[in-house]
């Protein structure tokens, strides 16, 4: 059984620590002995013994993780890159970043997400009980007064006594609802594609290209500061990118090899806005692409956080003002006819 994968959080912290530790001249396995030493967590300190020993007995750092089973791929394919051309501290610590960067991406996509569904069910469930329990009693209130309901109560009411009848169904329905959710948090490959379905359809979105430049830019300097060239930096970028930014890169990777400049050839496919292709010519000619391509990454990362939160700041006032219509309505087409009643009186 496949050992569960470290969460973004866990792997960031890692690497952080083990770029300190090999940036203060020390070995790889004894920069293991130390972190296990220090891991209060059980099974951690199991994985982190685990990589002591393998390191000690002649596995490279690549080797030793992999057989840990607990890293993602291409964390583990930017090791061995690391490892190879000597740079595994800068490897380690630019994993860090990234991982962090990939973790306030979901966790800001989560909050955004969640208060909406949250007001929206919230806000169906008040609608729900006043047309299946108030307006009833309305009804009832009519007829003694010898009236009926206006049309449009007549319609919420209608609509009422329908959700009653079939309140099996929607409790059934509910269940299967809830033990899909629980089925699809509990195992992994489901788990992993629906996200993957969700990914998708986000990176559709005008938010999520915004979302998926930042994830270019931060994978692109993730290589290039990891002692990577610019060609085998794209090609890296391109295994941690969707497939709406894949296409984009092989062409710019084709165009880079046939002696279009990286600003030029990033320009012409569209990966970076031309702002940052500007940057980023600057960055080469001053021997500064990696703390140019840090800069772009971190505003990549900014500004697409906040078309996110622009998105989540017009969804909620959009969800609130469409059910208080509704539920004014309803109260409405109850309350003006039950006024001219009492005027009459």
């Amino acid at each position: 059984m496949k050992a569960k994968l470290w969460s973004k959080e866990e792997i960031s912290s890692f690497c952080l620590e083990l770029s300190l530790l090999l940036k203060a001249g020390l070995p790889a396995e004894i920069c293991f002995s130390i972190l296990a030493e220090e891991e209060k967590d059980v099974s951690k300190k199991v994985i982190l013994n685990g990589l002591y020993e393998k390191s000690g007995y002649g596995d490279s750092v690549y080797e030793a993780m992999a057989e840990a089973d607990v890293f993602p791929d291409y964390m583990l394919k930017m090791v061995m890159m690391g490892e190879a051309t000597g740079y595994l501290e800068s490897v380690f610590r630019a994993l860090s970043v990234y991982y962090e960067e990939r973790r306030r991406t979901e966790q800001a996509l989560k909050e955004t997400v969640v208060f909406p569904v949250v007001l929206l069910i919230m806000m169906l469930f008040v609608v729900v009980i006043l047309m299946t329990e108030v307006l009833p009693v309305f009804q009832s209130v009519f007829e003694q007064l010898g009236s009926t309901l206006s049309p449009a109560a007549m319609f919420f009411l209608n609509v009422g006594l329908g959700l009653q009848k079939a309140k099996v169904i929607f409790i059934v329905l509910g269940i299967l609802i809830i033990a899909g959710i629980l089925a699809v948090s509990f195992h992994e490959n489901t788990k992993t594609k629906w996200n993957q379905f969700w990914a998708k359809k986000f990176s559709d979105t005008k938010t999520g290209k915004l979302y998926e430049t930042a994830h270019f830019t931060s994978a692109l300097h993730m290589g290039v500061s990891g002692g990577l060239d610019t060609d085998k930096a794209l090609e890296m970028a391109e295994t941690f990118c969707g497939k709406n930014m894949q296409k984009k890169i092989a062409d710019c990777r084709e165009s880079a090899l046939m002696g279009t400049s990286l600003s030029a050839a990033i320009e012409e496919h569209k990966l970076m806005k031309p702002m940052y292709c500007r940057m980023l010519s600057v960055g080469v000619k001053t021997g500064a692409l990696d703390s140019t391509l840090e800069e772009i990454s971190r505003r990549s990362e900014e500004e697409a956080s906040e078309a996110l939160q622009k998105a989540a700041n017009c969804v909620e006032p959009a969800v609130v003002i469409i059910l208080c219509v509704i539920v004014g309505m309803l109260l409405l087409s109850v309350m003006f006819p039950l006024v001219g009643i009492m005027n009459s009186l």
